[in-house]
């Protein structure tokens, strides 16, 4: 038997002897209580099997012509039992043998939309049969749903022929793709989006890598899991690490609540982390409630677990919950500006909601007038950009504690931080006319309020600076989005990824990036666009390690507040009636939306239908 320990965590601490001490020490805050809104990125999913229905295929019609034939299978293909047997129906014996259709999907809109184009031959006993329609998306082999860019076409041919070769027998399919073709509605009906679970570079947090599996068989329990060993998708890939060796091959046995799984011989292994990656893939599927790992032979014993037994661990255990996703604790709090001066909020409530505490140290007692803040991810620490705006100033959030200028010189719009003790800063780079005029305008602001439409920097005219570990200021590489205006960047609290806002001919984009560590070289890039049916998108934050919540509009209304999943096809979910003049959107697993508005009050989210103003201040966010 092989006994695992705990998770070697690293956790980056900014020094004090280059700029600034970052001592992991509490803030003395009342935690934020109060209904939450349920999220991934930390809480337990939704059943991934609910809205499944199974089809129930009708299978190839006697004396149907090919494009009969056709039009029934593309039906059909959207049964997934039996390893495809309807699909298969329509195959002759060769092909029904030989076909392996990969993990990837093509998706249709539906079958309306579908051009079926015939041609039989001379002697009738060989056809072909194309089909053309608008691509909406596609499933590629990793599992990744990407949306379609453009309005084109996508054409594939199928290849029939009559059985035994008689010109009066059946037509069936002797060649095609091995790709799956299906609709929307087939889609929406036979796949979920998972997550598969990844460490960031420090071992300090996992990182969820969404898929899209059919879940239409029984073998989703099994399929999940082969994934995740198998290694993370070629998109995330550069930005995190795996506890399991490339080239692993499991073997695994599924028995009713519990599934075991044997990766073989590994040689020296971290088993703590192995574990992590699977309990938190397993707890997406509700029928597993243990799990046993077996390396080299021996099986692994978790002692810290609260299970029956020390080799069969939950997947739900707290022992997880160390490395979860999002990389922040469920208590934490919340965090505003009033009269100049940094508050932690005490209740969720309107009428305690003003019992909050000031934030120790000088920038909470508002020593400087900050325009943005950010709180680390451990509440220990607060950067700040003053009004004018060039420079950004760090302090501890200890009674005493001084504050120092850790960047200078500089037209700085941006601050985010991660688990690891990061400070990620968004400088503008542009025209210094132009720069001053915008510091004259910040300087007649008597309020910390976000202006919900600024001019944007011009493309290619912004900075992105990390400052790891205190010690040590790098310039982060993004040359992709040198061709575009960067609006804002916020980096996800496990490091990993960046959510931007960028302009292009006075339209705006959400997208996603990765971040990518090659020695002292930094580098976002990877960017792909999320909810391309949002406009105008005026705020980001990360909701959780799977979901982010903006502010922007739909088909021209109002703006406020969706969630946005990384998923790539999960369309974006309102928040509920819109307010009037949010400004600002902040979210944390586990905790109610948190926004800000032009006239100076915070409102919340408990239950995503509904706001409740609970305070004057401006700016609420909660760390990272």
């Amino acid at each position: 038997m092989i006994t695992t320990g705990s998770f070697g965590r690293v956790i980056r601490a900014l020094s004090s002897g280059a700029m600034f001490c970052l001592l992991m020490t509490g803030c003395a805050m009342v935690p934020t209580t109060g209904p939450v809104v349920p999220g991934d990125g930390g809480d337990v999913s939704a059943d991934p099997y609910g809205g499944y229905v199974r089809l129930l295929p009708a299978g190839p019609q006697l004396g149907v012509a090919p494009e009969g034939l056709v039009n029934g299978f593309l039906k059909d293909m959207g049964s997934f039992e039996e390893d495809h047997k309807a699909a298969r129906s329509y195959m002759l014996p060769e092909l029904r043998e030989e076909w392996s259709p990969d993990s990837s999907v093509q998706v249709f809109q539906d079958l309306d939309t579908v051009d079926f184009d015939s041609e039989i031959s001379a002697d009738g006993l060989t056809a072909t049969v194309r089909i053309r329609s608008s691509l909406v998306a596609t499933i590629d082999e990793d599992g990744k749903y990407l949306p379609n860019d453009d309005d084109g076409l996508f054409e594939v041919p199928f290849h029939l022929a009559r059985e035994g070769g008689d010109p009066e027998g059946e037509w069936r399919i002797q060649d095609m793709p091995e790709e799956l073709i299906l609709s929307q509605l087939d889609v929406e009906r036979t796949h979920r989006p998972l997550n598969l679970y990844y460490f960031n570079p420090e071992g300090s947090a996992l990182v969820p890598d969404p898929v899209y599996l059919p879940v239409s068989s029984e073998e989703l329990t099994e399929r999940l899991l082969r994934r995740l060993i198998a290694g993370p998708s070629d998109w995330l890939e550069p930005a995190v690490r795996s506890a399991f060796p490339g080239g692993t091959v499991p073997s695994m046995e599924v028995d009713n609540e519990r599934v075991e799984i044997d990766v073989g011989a590994l040689g020296q292994t971290n088993t703590a982390e192995m574990g992590a990656q699977i309990a938190w893939t397993l707890r997406q599927l509700p029928e597993i409630q243990e799990f046993s790992l077996i390396v080299n032979g021996e099986e692994v014993a978790f002692p810290d677990t609260e299970g029956e037994s020390k080799e069969r661990p939950r997947p739900v255990d707290d022992f997880w919950s160390e490395v979860a996703p999002g990389a922040i604790s469920l208590g934490t709090r919340a965090y505003y500006v009033n009269e100049g001066r940094l508050w932690s909020a005490t209740d969720w409530e309107a009428d305690t909601f003003d019992d909050a505490e000031r934030v120790p140290g000088p920038l909470g007692a508002g020593d400087i007038q900050l325009e943005q803040f950010a709180i680390s991810v451990d509440e220990s620490t607060i950067a700040g950009i003053p009004l004018d705006g060039d420079e950004v100033v760090a302090g501890r959030t200890d009674p005493g504690a001084d504050y120092e200028e850790v960047l200078d010189d500089g037209f700085f719009t941006g601050l985010s931080w991660d688990v690891n003790g990061n400070l990620w800063v968004l400088e503008e780079t542009d025209d210094p006319d132009e720069r001053e005029d915008d510091e004259d305008a910040r300087e007649e602001e008597s309020e910390l309020i976000l202006d919900d439409r600024r001019t944007p920097p011009g493309p290619g005219d912004s900075t992105l600076w990390l400052l790891r570990g205190g010690e040590e200021v790098v310039r982060v590489s993004a040359p992709e989005l040198n061709d575009r205006s960067l609006v804002d960047l916020k980096v996800s609290r496990d490091g990993t990824r960046v959510a931007a806002i960028t302009e292009e001919d006075g339209e705006r984009s959400l997208e996603l990036g990765r971040v990518t560590v090659d020695g002292d070289q930094v580098t976002v890039g990877g960017f792909i666009e999320l909810a391309r049916e949002l406009e105008d998108v005026l705020d980001v934050s990360w909701r959780s390690a799977d979901q982010l919540v903006i502010l922007g509009s739909r088909d021209r209304g109002t703006s406020q507040a969706f969630l946005v999943s990384l998923d790539g096809g999960t369309p974006p979910a309102s928040t509920g009636t819109s307010v009037a003049g949010m400004v600002t959107i902040s979210g944390a697993p586990g905790q109610p939306l948190i926004a800000g508005t032009d006239d100076g009050s915070v409102w919340i989210s408990n239950d995503r239908l509904s706001w409740q103003n609970v305070a004057e201040g401006t700016a609420p966010t909660f760390p990272g």
